[in-house]
């Protein structure tokens, strides 16, 4: 069976190299600017399952130009 990893801010942060509240600005103001998040119904948690955020990573990469 698959092991479900959920990161917090805390991790999130760490992992981007931003601080936890520049994540939480951006949530409101530039969605696109952090992974998509879990919501969890009945609460406020802040949590994002690391496959998404691998998946979300990945998409943001720039190709690799050979220089000639």
């Amino acid at each position: 069976m698959h092991e479900l990893k959920l990161l917090d801010l805390q991790d999130l942060a760490d992992l981007l190299g931003r601080s936890p509240e520049t994540i939480q600005k951006d949530l409101k103001r530039n969605p696109l600017a952090v992974p998509p998040r879990l919501h969890i119904p009945g609460t406020r948690l802040l949590r994002w399952r690391a496959e998404d955020v691998d998946a979300w990573l990945k998409a943001c990469t720039l190709p690799h130009k050979e220089v000639v």
